[in-house]
């Protein structure tokens, strides 16, 4: 009884071992056949791998299919093409044969495209993939591709299975992995029009957060975002170095024609002798004060969130809208507050400052349209109601002049502060108001005393000498 088995496909070399030998020996006897030729080695000696079922005892099975392994056959195309027929088979059959998902092992190929993106934490592609598989539908079309939602597991396709069938169309069970995040963006990205407006709400809320900080801005739970009071209370007794008071002393020594700074904007020049009233025991002249509003006035420019937004009138304006000769005269000083000279209305600011000069006293008055009041602060503790009815008529003609608006005042009270640093000699004044506005415009209360007076001369010719009002 013979021990091999009938093949079904045909005559096989293999299984019939006697006709195999008379083919070799027929052509080793053949007539004429005197030269060796040596035996051809068939190119498909390399074996050949292809994915299998993984057992779980760790070995694959070999397909029914195979049968014997196959030896080296050399000396006609015969076995050449048996070796190709079986080669096919093989891999038909791997190729046909159920991958595992091994996530141990995984490998992902990025595009070239993906390695400029940001890498994104766990928790913030968990946030994305959650938003996009709440928006996009069932099948989400984009070019090729779709994603289907099954069973709570996450399909991807993009229309290459035979370039990518061993990545493609298989679940993503781990949706916080960076290939899940990236296949789910680009293929949602031109429907969901809410990916590209992300940021909006946001920004949505810091404007209602100004709106409501605009509207109360007395309420505490704003005050938290300012600057903390005691900084800025630190900022306006910051000491001068050695350097600068140097430089102050030697600017005091000037000759008195000596041009020490010349500030182009304000046309106004500061000499050695316009200088020298920053001396102790000295009163403050016109050039001085005048200059020092305009460096204020450049401070709030450069930081207008530190401080208030204010308007500050030079001393030569009070004089010229009451005249102790014809009164009040609204037309003297119309045309110094016009939109081209200044950028902005009256209307607009939280405080304006007008310095006040009778005979030989210094005083301020304020319109604080934030508090709605007009204040007078003397460091005498005088008391001019005058002033002040003068004040509020002018700022009702001017809101209706520059902004055609009837404003009422007749609610606004008349305050003349008690509360503030009162001088102990008679030249002071001067720089008591300066210190006056100094501190307002920096929303601070008059914390100084009169004993800290030659400080803030020697600080205020330092901040004359750079152009600079610190």
């Amino acid at each position: 009884m013979s021990n091999h088995k009938r093949s079904g496909g045909g005559l096989n070399p293999f299984e019939n071992s006697s006709l195999f030998s008379l083919l070799r020996s027929s052509r080793v006897m053949a007539p004429g056949n005197y030269r060796y030729y040596p035996e051809v080695k068939s190119p498909l000696r390399r074996q050949v791998h292809g994915p299998s079922r993984i057992l779980k005892s760790g070995l694959s099975p070999m397909p029914r299919q195979i049968g014997r392994s196959t030896r080296q056959v050399s000396g006609n195309g015969f076995g050449a093409s048996f070796l190709t027929r079986n080669y096919d088979l093989f891999k038909s059959n791997a190729l046909d044969l159920p991958l595992p998902y091994r996530t141990d092992r995984e490998v992902i190929d990025v595009d070239d495209e993906c390695r400029d993106l940001e890498m994104i934490s766990s928790d913030t592609s968990m946030e994305s993939v959650e938003n996009v598989a709440m928006e996009v539908d069932e099948k989400a079309e984009m070019g090729n591709g779709f994603v289907n939602l099954k069973n709570g597991s996450l399909m991807v396709d993009d229309g290459s299975q035979a370039n990518s069938s061993f990545v493609l169309n298989r679940p993503v069970t781990d949706v916080t992995s960076y290939e899940a995040y990236i296949k789910v963006v680009k293929s949602a990205e031109n429907r969901t029009s809410k990916l590209k407006a992300r940021g909006f709400g946001d920004s949505l809320k810091e404007r209602g957060r100004a709106l409501l900080r605009s509207l109360f801005p007395s309420f505490s739970f704003w005050r938290q975002e300012k600057e903390p009071v005691e900084d800025i209370r630190r900022e306006a007794f910051l000491p001068l170095s050695r350097e600068e008071e140097r430089a102050v002393k030697r600017a005091f020594l000037a000759n008195d024609s000596t041009i020490l700074v010349a500030h182009e904007n304000s046309n106004i020049d500061i000499t050695g002798k316009i200088l020298r009233c920053l001396k102790p025991g000295e009163w403050l002249n016109d050039e001085v004060i005048n200059l020092y509003m305009v460096l204020l006035k450049e401070r709030e420019a450069r930081e207008p969130k530190k401080f208030l937004k204010c308007h500050f009138f030079n001393t030569f304006f009070f004089t010229k809208l009451v005249n102790s000769g014809t009164g009040y005269n609204y037309g003297a000083v119309r045309r110094w507050t016009s939109m081209k000279r200044l950028g902005y209305h009256l209307k607009d600011c939280d405080k304006i400052f007008i310095p006040i000069h009778k005979n030989i006293h210094w005083t301020l008055a304020v319109i604080n349209i934030k508090d709605r009041k007009f204040q007078y602060l003397d460091s005498f503790k005088g008391r001019e109601p005058n002033i002040l009815d003068a004040l509020a008529r002018y700022f009702v003609d001017e809101v209706i002049d520059k902004s055609e608006i009837d404003l009422d005042v007749s609610g606004w009270r008349q305050e003349f502060v008690q509360d503030l640093p009162m001088q102990r000699n008679g030249y002071d004044c001067g720089m008591f108001m300066l210190k006056y506005i100094d501190f307002y415009s920096r929303g601070l209360d008059l914390c100084f005393t009169q004993e800290q007076m030659p400080y803030f001369r020697d600080r205020t010719a330092k901040e004359i000498l750079q152009l600079k009002a610190e």
